[in-house]
């Protein structure tokens, strides 16, 4: 009976407790378990915001520049240049990781003056090109001799073409030269059109001979979409080097100007400007350009743009008349550039180019007059045998690259970009496919053809 008498009260003592405790800690639990959720959601938002904001990829808001403040960050470019080591100047194209630079001559970034960086860069460019004998055409010239800073007209070399042709691969070809200082897209901020006329021509020749004369005033708009949008500036990679130490001098035209200046060879490519504008540059011997015009085969650039987000529903790129009509605008304009300029106009297809890189590149650099230099070939020994990373990599097998549109296009695709393209397919020299089963079946689209 005692027994009973005591184990009664403990029971009833403890029951409610037991239970206050279990609902405490349930509570407890589930406060936990949201707080969980709430960091993951927190961590996965922040990590989009990251992925948008410092990709250097072609994204939904590549042409929106006013829309993000002024103030905002320099975005992270040195995770896609910056990472890889090799000696400054960046033999197959590669760009040096940071500590691989002679040490700045100033500890202290906060005291370092505009004269500071242009000091440090002729160092740069001094050990870059030491063992640099330039030929122009087989004619011995000293890099001196051609740098606007000692009074010397640079090397002023211009790819024109469309979007998705080829030219990034070109324009970084060039850009493995010792001594180039690269305008990368420089009508970057006109939107998706192709200039073809008033009223945007005045402007577009404005710009794009102030940047080959290392003139930035006056091209406030250029370096505002600049500010919000790394990329204008990241492919040149010599200035970019610059720009992550230096960022509060990169999208001033007082250090961009003598910074230019610095460099004998310029090289720049432009998707935005039809051919036939390209008078008033070619006519100004005082600019000494040479103009390469890249073609490629519309199925192939339409097929190419399909997988990026800023080409869909804008008709000056994804409408086949419309790129057919400035194909064959841009062969006319050929025909006349070609006479008149021999020496600093000519053409070339990106399919040539693709399957023959080597001997191509060659020709192309005898025609700017420039060398192939072993970093020339060192770019292609890595670029062009195997494809690596992302639609926009220049890391591809050369030799199936210009025909991938054979396997991702169907051939009502094809038919569609064929017959809107008649005229402009003859003339550069593009053969039709005429069924699903020769488009399978190791098709090769490439004819002779002639702007003479």
């Amino acid at each position: 009976m005692e027994k009973a008498a005591i184990l009664v009260p403990v029971k009833t003592s403890l029951g409610p407790t037991n239970g206050r405790v279990g609902r405490r800690e349930r509570m407890s639990r589930r406060k936990n378990l949201a707080g969980l959720c709430a960091v993951t959601v927190g961590c996965i938002l922040v990590l989009y915001a990251s992925q948008r904001y410092t990709s250097n990829s072609y994204g939904t808001d590549y042409f929106r520049p006013r829309e993000r403040t002024a103030n905002q960050r320099m975005l992270n470019s040195h995770k896609y240049y910056g990472l890889r080591s090799a000696p400054y100047g960046g033999g197959g194209g590669s760009v040096p990781a940071y500590d691989s630079f002679p040490p700045m001559p100033t500890a202290h970034n906060a005291t370092i003056g505009i004269e500071d960086v242009l000091s440090y860069q002729r160092t740069l460019l001094a050990a870059e090109t030491a063992s640099y004998e330039y030929t122009a055409n087989f004619e011995e010239q000293k890099l001196s001799e051609l740098t606007p800073e000692t009074g010397g007209n640079p090397r002023r070399s211009v790819i024109i073409t469309t979007w998705r042709s080829g030219s990034t691969f070109l324009g970084d070809i060039l850009n493995a030269l010792p001594g180039n200082y690269y305008h990368y897209e420089p009508l970057l901020d006109f939107d998706i059109v192709q200039i073809r006329g008033p009223p945007n021509d005045s402007v577009a020749i404005h710009n794009l001979r102030h940047l080959l004369r290392c003139d930035y005033s006056g091209m406030e708009n250029y370096l505002d979409f600049g500010r919000t949008h790394n990329y204008l500036f990241s492919h040149n990679t010599r200035l970019w080097q610059q720009c992550v130490r230096f960022p509060q001098f990169c999208y001033e035209p007082r250090f961009l100007g003598p910074y230019c200046q610095l460099f004998p060879l310029q090289s720049m490519k432009v998707v935005r400007l039809r051919a036939s504008l390209l008078l008033p540059l070619l006519e100004d011997e005082s600019l000494n350009v040479r103009v390469v015009l890249l073609i490629r085969d519309p199925r192939g650039s339409l097929q190419s743009r399909k997988h990026r987000v800023w080409c869909p529903g804008r008709p000056d790129c994804d409408d086949p008349t419309t790129v057919c009509s400035d194909m064959q605008l841009d062969y006319e304009a050929a025909i006349e550039l070609s006479e008149r300029f021999p020496k600093r106009f000519r053409v070339i297809r990106y399919e040539d180019l693709s399957l023959n890189p080597y001997q191509m590149t060659k020709e192309i650099l005898h025609f700017y007059g420039l060398p192939f230099h072993p970093a020339v070939r060192a770019f292609l020994d890595t670029h062009t045998k195997q494809d690596v990373g992302g639609v926009s990599s220049t890391y591809r097998d050369s030799k199936s690259a210009p025909f991938h549109w054979t396997k991702d296009l169907t051939f009502e695709e094809v038919k569609i970009i064929q017959d809107s393209c008649v005229a402009a397919m003859k003339s550069w020299g593009y053969r039709n496919a005429t069924s699903e089963r020769e488009l399978n079946d190791n098709f090769n689209p490439l004819l002779p053809y002639s702007v003479s």
